[in-house]
């Protein structure tokens, strides 16, 4: 299962000692743990602001502070799918697993702790969707979720979902109370509110002619809770997503050099399995007799398999000509999350000695020569769980050969 952890920054945006605010245009943007407990709030105006607290500092918005480089740094340590908003203070995360990560939450939390200050930290929810879990944090900003569990990771704030604790909670959301609607403009929604909508249940109720010939046709999509953030948009690949080689002043011969590049597209693939994910699109640079040859491969299906990768890399004609290589650089510029079968099929390359469950010696193939010599030949070659015909003639003429 698929879960969404979503975070609000308190003070990423600054880097002083002590209370501080961040301001832009006169108004405060983010605000330390001291000055949030002395009553400033995003949004109010700076003059404000200072006057409540003697001593408190201004800054200027400016870009990533070092504290929200290593926040990012940890997200991106524990998957790839991670996406961030600076300047909203506010970031999302998919994690996988058969039950609630709280482990690898902890550790997660310890590691941001680390690079955080007294006047920093993150609060977390844990949800099923992105919009389940941003509407799980603006819910508990307002009132308790009944059903819903609050607690600390370290020193970080957790609320984990209702649905998640139990199943029977999903239709939780309906009562999610209206001031925690941020995609509702804040009139409109203290006018609803006024005339005693006050949960999203009650919004509904509300017949959809009645609610555009108050607020207008672009009331339409208020009601959509739900239908759109679904999908996070990660950030730009990280440095994991790459792998590289780089030879000595006088270089390798061409087949040497291929060779690296093979070693390197293994290394490319182990890494994105620890993430569960497949290459969709793969960037291929070598660097040859003093010019750089750059090409990219795109595949049909995204594959975590170095042998299929290697069988369509289609080396273009300049490297067939080049005598020597000094370097190469893999990189996977577009991914996907692994298939149900492919992730099983990873867990289980190394807990079984025969893939095909041949017993006979001679029907058995090797894992490494066997399937490189048919994923070679045939590329879009799927992997069963028996032999066929053509398998066990494969497997018949290599025990020969071996012979």
């Amino acid at each position: 299962m698929r879960y969404s952890l979503y975070g609000e920054c308190e003070g990423l945006l600054g880097e002083s000692e002590g209370p501080f605010v961040v301001e832009e245009g006169g108004v405060v943007v983010d605000v330390s743990r001291s000055a949030s407990r002395a009553g400033v709030r995003l949004g109010m105006q700076l003059r404000e602001a200072l006057a409540l607290i003697p001593g408190c500092r201004a800054e200027p918005i400016s870009g990533e502070t070092k504290s929200w480089k290593h926040l990012r740094g940890v997200l991106w340590s524990h998957t790839p799918w991670v996406e961030t908003h600076p300047a909203e203070r506010r970031f999302w995360v998919h994690l996988s697993g058969s039950a609630i990560p709280l482990a690898e939450l902890r550790q997660m939390a310890r590691e941001i702790r680390r690079g955080l200050t007294e006047e920093q930290r993150v609060v977390l929810a844990l949800a099923k969707t992105p919009w389940q879990a941003r509407m799980l944090l603006a819910w508990s900003r307002q009132e308790r979720v009944p059903g819903a569990l609050y607690g600390k990771l370290h020193t970080e704030p957790l609320v984990v979902a209702p649905d998640l604790l139990n199943e029977d909670a999903w239709d939780v959301w309906m009562g999610a109370p209206l001031a925690a609607a941020w995609w509702i403009p804040g009139d409109a929604k203290a006018e609803l509110i006024s005339l005693g909508v006050f949960r999203l249940h009650h919004l509904a109720e509300i017949p959809e002619e009645s609610l555009c010939a108050r607020f207008g046709e672009q009331s339409r999509i208020w009601r959509m809770w739900g239908a759109g953030g679904e999908a996070l948009r990660p950030d730009r690949s990280p440095d994991e997503w790459s792998a590289s080689w780089h030879g000595d002043a006088e270089g390798v011969p061409l087949e040497q050099g291929k060779a690296q590049v093979r070693r390197c597209l293994e290394m490319l693939c182990a890494r994105l399995a620890r993430f569960g994910m497949a290459v969709q699109a793969l960037s291929i640079t070598l660097w040859a007799e003093a010019r750089e040859i750059r090409w990219e491969k795109r595949m049909a299906k995204p594959t975590p398999y170095p042998d299929v990768l290697w069988a369509q890399m289609a080396w273009p004609e300049e490297v067939h000509r080049a005598r020597r290589i000094w370097g190469a650089e893999l990189c996977a510029t577009e991914v996907a999350p692994l298939r149900p079968v492919q992730a099983d099929l990873l867990e289980g390359w190394e807990r079984h000695d025969d893939l095909l469950g041949a017993q006979d010696p001679v029907k058995r193939l090797d894992r490494w020569n066997a399937w490189d010599q048919l994923m070679a030949r045939w590329p879009k070659l799927q992997r069963g769980m028996t032999a066929d015909f053509r398998e066990r003639r494969l497997a018949l003429f290599l025990a020969e050969m071996a012979r």
